[in-house]
């Protein structure tokens, strides 16, 4: 009878313990259960490589105080470390299948069923979360990182999960291939650091690209008024959709006056190229546009 009754604690104990998410076998034997395909559209490439886990949590440096946004959490790996610290955590996840799965494996997790791009971030930063950490979904990170960014109150530091080639061009330099959009627009909000580069072999299913860990420290200081953000954005757009295009054509094109004269009180030639322009040289363009104009 002891025997018997060891048995079925032992068995109770079996059935409590928790599939493992760094193990593809068990990955994959969860996704089968739940009748589930990755997504590619989706962007569901699940992490499954401890050691890259331990380095986003190590740069994320968490506190129990921390407040953090975790955005696509799949199958949470990340989640369940994230909360190895703090239980100030709030996640939102697009795909219905895995935050029923989320809500079964963690009880009383604080996940929304939602699309990041349809949400209002701003509800969040001004309700104190104050870190972003994620494996961002490649299709949209781009998108949302600057959306982020663009916050009336933004999150002081971001440790996110990117496509290698994103990542270069948050950390390219001016006149470098990469330096484009992206470069410029968040430089004004954050200051950006490589933490690692993270092979495909890391994830399931393998994307077919490598991923880069990158950190993201908000700038405490903003070198423009809000007002005047939209039409600097407006400009570096325009301009680097020309980027072959010499910056005096481009200012042309746009129909601003006097262009040569603009370009020389600022020390920018005319025949610059879009990539070489500093961050801040884009703001003063953009002011001295603008005061032209008026």
């Amino acid at each position: 009878k002891r025997h018997v009754e060891q048995s079925q604690v032992s068995q109770r104990k079996s059935m409590e313990i928790k599939p493992l998410l760094t193990s593809p076998y068990e990955v994959k034997k969860i996704l089968n259960n739940l009748d589930h395909r990755p997504s590619r559209k989706l962007g569901q490439n699940y992490l499954i490589d401890s050691n890259v886990l331990d380095v986003i949590i190590i740069s994320a440096d968490l506190h129990k105080e921390d407040k953090v946004l975790e955005i696509g959490p799949g199958l949470g790996s990340l989640t369940e470390r994230i909360l190895e610290t703090t239980n100030h955590l709030s996640c939102i996840e697009k795909d219905a299948k895995m935050v029923n799965y989320l809500e079964e494996r963690i009880p009383n997790l604080d996940i929304r069923l939602a699309d990041v791009l349809n949400v209002d971030l701003n509800d969040y930063f001004t309700n104190g979360i104050n870190k972003v950490i994620a494996n961002l979904p490649y299709s949209i990170s781009s998108r949302l990182m600057v959306e982020i960014s663009e916050c009336i109150v933004r999150p002081k530091f971001m440790h996110l999960m990117i496509q290698k080639e994103v990542a270069d061009k948050l950390l390219a330099r001016p006149g470098t291939k990469s330096y484009g959009v992206l470069s410029v627009l968040i430089s004004f909000f954050y200051d950006c650091s490589l933490c690692k580069k993270v092979s495909p072999k890391c994830f399931f299913p393998n994307p077919k690209v490598w991923s880069s860990i990158i950190k993201m420290e908000k700038k405490e200081e903003i070198f423009f008024d809000s007002s005047e953000y939209p039409f600097i954005k407006k400009l570096i757009k325009y301009c680097f959709s020309q980027r072959r295009k010499q910056i005096a054509t481009s200012l042309k094109n746009m129909k601003v006056k006097n262009v040569e004269n603009i370009l020389l009180s600022l020390e920018i030639s005319p025949k610059d190229r879009p990539e070489v322009l500093q961050p801040l040289q884009w703001v003063s363009l953009a002011r001295r546009i603008q005061k032209n104009v008026q």
